[in-house]
């Protein structure tokens, strides 16, 4: 049995919804809510002590870590593959989903944070609420992240800053898809699975001139939202 623990807009389970659908894989929802600190309560760090989704839990044993995740389904469960069968365009879909973990997963959480977050908790925790949330955050970046987020925001500086990571990675996107009509090359794989959500939010921040600037990826994102396994994660409610 495959249990999913993830949340509707959390990228990263975004990511794991969209292969476990390519897949044609039946599984068990297990919606974590953010909002309500739930990934901070002992249930869920007994799964994953770092508190974030998604963490996929098959036949009593758990795996985390969306990378790690969408990896060990494809090996798992072979068909359809979403990976490429040439060893060097499997070399270019790792270099793709380690790029996405370690770019774009990061550059996005600021306007994340300041367009979906904010207006919601914005003056609903007073200082001694937030500092006690906070303390139980593992991870002390994002406690810090969101602390600022809750009491003050973001200057326009971080913001573009952010958005300047996420343009590059536009970028480096729009020169792969020279080579192919995918992020590997001619074969639809776990690269593109990896990175939709994310330009899919660059899309719902309100940046979608960025994409379109870019006609290689623009069109790229075009082909994505086409496939059904992309509109049902993506549409994906509790």
């Amino acid at each position: 049995m495959l249990e999913l623990h993830h949340s509707t807009h959390s990228t990263c389970s975004q990511k794991v919804r969209i292969c476990l659908a390519e897949k044609g894989l039946a599984w068990h929802s297990r919606h974590v809510n953010l909002r309500a600190f739930e990934q901070l309560e002992p249930a869920f760090l007994a799964l994953n002590p770092d508190a974030v989704v998604p963490v996929l839990v098959h036949d009593g044993c758990v795996i985390r870590e969306s990378l790690v995740i969408n990896e060990y389904l494809e090996d798992v469960f072979a068909a359809p593959a979403l990976r490429p069968a040439d060893a060097l365009a499997r070399a270019r879909m790792r270099e793709w989903t380690l790029y996405v973990a370690e770019e774009p997963t990061w550059a996005v959480k600021t306007p994340s944070f300041d367009k979906n977050i904010r207006p919601e908790i914005a003056g609903k925790y007073g200082d001694a609420q937030l500092a006690a949330i906070a303390a139980r955050m593992p991870n002390r970046d994002t406690a810090a992240r969101w602390v600022k987020a809750v009491k003050e925001g973001f200057g326009e500086a971080e913001l573009q800053a952010s958005l300047a990571r996420l343009a590059k990675t536009l970028d480096r996107m729009q020169g792969a898809l020279a080579e192919g009509p995918w992020l590997a090359g001619d074969t639809y794989s776990l690269a593109d699975v990896d990175m939709a959500p994310f330009v899919h939010r660059i899309a719902h921040l309100g940046e979608t001139a960025m994409i379109e600037r870019r006609p290689r990826v623009a069109q790229w994102y075009a082909r994505m939202r086409a496939r059904p396994a992309f509109q049902q994660a993506m549409s994906w409610r509790p």
